[in-house]
């Protein structure tokens, strides 16, 4: 008997070359560690997306088939994989499967290199004297291989010639006579009987059966989950078949238990509101349902395999280098961290991230928790804005208040010298000018105090856009602007004070008249949903660079060289006041687009 455990067969040269990788159940590669070059010569990128069963010796198809995909729980066995030079290594294989809430199979294995069993390597390796003497304890010392807690059994073509105790007591007999001549299929599950069938033809050409994990049938009807090996023997001067098999029932229960066990915190990790995900080597391995969703793919394949940092801001990377490090490094969870991501469709989200040490078959590795707080920093954004926009209106109505008093007591009384004098009248018209240009300012900033109920009226916001873009309909021609205005047929009452009202369409048609440098086109329209009025303004203007628009509308925020700041803001207080919204999207060189959202006006 030549066969010995896989395990002490391990090239010493790349023992610590492992192969990671992970495969849905047809056999396609969702991701390969990047020493599948140094091992089989190819590279991670040709062999992703492709199957398993293209490299794999013909031969040994369908023992991959049987033990990678359709054995449910951890085990190992021993396989052929055909190389970049088109020559085949053997390896030994821990595979593992995962399934998630819908059910869906995903084979995780390690894969280690090992001497080919039939090589002369492994050959020269036992020595001869020894495999003579295991022959002759089959002849001379039964007695011996009856006291070892290993079953053995030798067959002649399938049909059993030889049992010791231990083989008896697993299948269910006291009288081993009583099975000879029996055909060992007799006794294995209808599932593998192709494989005992293709390892016999194998034994009889001299090769050996690899480890390998099956279900067996005592004679009493019993099911035992076994893992066995088989090799050529000579037996009464005959060439046989060897079998080497170990019970591994309790162990598969233990197993099932902890696959029970581990399915029910799988269950819990795929219907988690937040996003679980574990990196390995920089990559996702794996991610569930609701990261899946965070990132906007349509399934966990588009996102297996790739980088982490091909999605995250650049801003975070070496932030979040040093603390996957560290998680790795002190076996330790991380604080929470705020990050940006980008989604598969360009989308920007803001996250809470979280990391923890674990590993990826048996390699440490990070899982990581991700929380989209995308919605909450808007609203916080918001909030702190109004506060902003609050805290600036009450302290402009004050200072306006202030300020309006003593400069009507310095225009009263240069109005009363100029009637007593005629000279420097250009000077009297300059400080006039300046002053009402003063007083206008301060009527914007009184506008950002709330106005008073009296003011507010049911108005057609048709009529104030139609006397607004009249007004200023002279200033776009001069400047080679068209302003295209698409209004409704049908009456569009709001409820508001008109004045302020104006006061924002002239804001927003004079801001656009101003980016269009070159001419261009402005379209106005009036639009409904629902409930509420939406007016629009298109220009095809310069554009607003994205890192300004989150603070267009802030106080005293300006880009342009002679601006206060005043006039954007106070549009939103007064839409705000008027229970609406304003929003904005740019595009460098395309232009910009304002919508205002403003109540329908209902009837008591």
């Amino acid at each position: 008997m030549s066969s010995i455990d896989p395990s002490v067969l391990i090239d010493p040269n790349i023992q610590e070359i492992n192969i990671v990788a992970s495969f849905t159940l047809s056999g396609k590669i969702l991701y390969i560690s990047s020493s599948c070059e140094h091992l089989l010569g190819f590279s991670q990128e040709e062999l992703i997306g492709s199957s398993l069963k293209d490299y794999t010796h013909p031969d040994d198809v369908f023992l991959v088939e049987s033990n990678f995909f359709y054995q449910k729980l951890a085990h190992s066995f021993t396989f052929r994989l055909r190389t970049k030079n088109q020559q085949y290594i053997w390896l030994r294989a821990d595979i593992d499967v995962i399934s998630d809430q819908h059910k869906h199979d995903e084979v995780f294995a390690k894969m280690q290199r090992i001497v080919d069993p039939n090589s002369n390597v492994h050959k020269q390796a036992i020595n001869l004297r020894e495999e003579t003497r295991i022959n002759e304890l089959f002849e001379e010392n039964t007695k011996l291989i009856d006291l070892t807690p290993i079953a053995i059994i030798v067959t002649k073509n399938g049909y059993i010639q030889y049992m010791n105790q231990q083989s008896k007591n697993l299948l269910g007999c006291s009288n081993g006579t009583s099975l000879m001549g029996i055909h060992l299929l007799e006794f294995v599950d209808q599932e593998y009987h192709m494989v005992i069938t293709k390892g016999i033809k194998m034994i009889a050409n001299g090769l050996n059966l690899g480890l390998s994990e099956q279900r067996w049938i005592s004679k009493n009807g019993e099911h035992i989950e076994v893992e066995l090996k088989a090799a050529p023997v000579s037996f009464m001067e005959q060439n046989m078949e060897c079998f080497v098999v170990h019970n591994i029932s309790s162990k598969k229960r233990f197993q099932r238990v902890l696959q029970n066990s581990r399915e029910r915190y799988e269950k819990i990790i795929h219907n988690s509101i937040d996003a679980i995900a574990v990196i390995y080597d920089d990559t996702w391995v794996f991610i569930n349902d609701s990261g899946v969703k965070m990132f906007g793919a349509k399934d966990y394949t588009e996102l297996l395999g790739q980088n982490i940092y091909s999605l995250l801001n650049p801003k975070y990377h070496n932030q979040t280098k040093d603390m996957i490090r560290n998680v790795m490094e002190e076996n330790k969870e991380h604080t929470i961290t705020k990050q940006s991501w980008s989604t598969l469709n360009g989308k920007q989200i803001y996250t809470e991230f979280v990391c923890i040490p674990t590993t990826f078959v048996e390699k440490p590795a990070v899982q990581v928790i991700i929380r989209d707080i995308t919605d909450r920093k808007n609203v916080e954004d918001l909030m702190l804005k109004s506060e902003k926009l609050s805290i600036a209106g009450q302290l402009a109505a004050g200072i306006a208040h202030e300020i309006r008093n003593p400069l009507t007591s310095i225009k009263g009384f240069l109005q009363l010298i100029q009637t007593h004098t005629k000279e420097n009248e250009n000077y009297f018209h300059i400080i006039f000018s300046e002053l009402n240009r003063v007083e206008l300012i301060l009527s914007e900033l009184l506008v950002l105090a709330k106005p008073t109920e009296d003011a507010f009226h049911q108005v057609d916001v048709r009529e104030v856009l139609q006397d607004v873009v009249t007004l200023l309909d002279t200033q776009a021609i001069l400047q080679n602007i068209q302003i295209h205005l698409d209004l409704p047929n049908v009456e569009t009452y709001i409820y508001c004070d008109q004045n302020q009202i104006k006061q924002v369409f002239v804001n927003l048609i004079k801001n656009s008249i101003e980016s269009m440098q070159n001419g261009g086109n402005l379209f106005v329209t009036i639009s409904f949903c629902h409930e509420h009025v939406i007016i629009e303004f298109r220009d095809e203007g310069c554009g607003i660079p994205e890192m300004i628009l989150d603070r267009i509308g802030e106080p005293f925020y300006t880009t342009k060289e002679k601006g206060t700041g005043l006039g954007l803001m106070v549009s939103y207080k007064i839409i705000e006041n008027h229970n609406g919204l304003i929003s904005v999207k740019s595009k460098i060189n395309e232009g910009t687009t304002f919508k205002i959202t403003l109540p329908k006006f209902v009837s008591q």
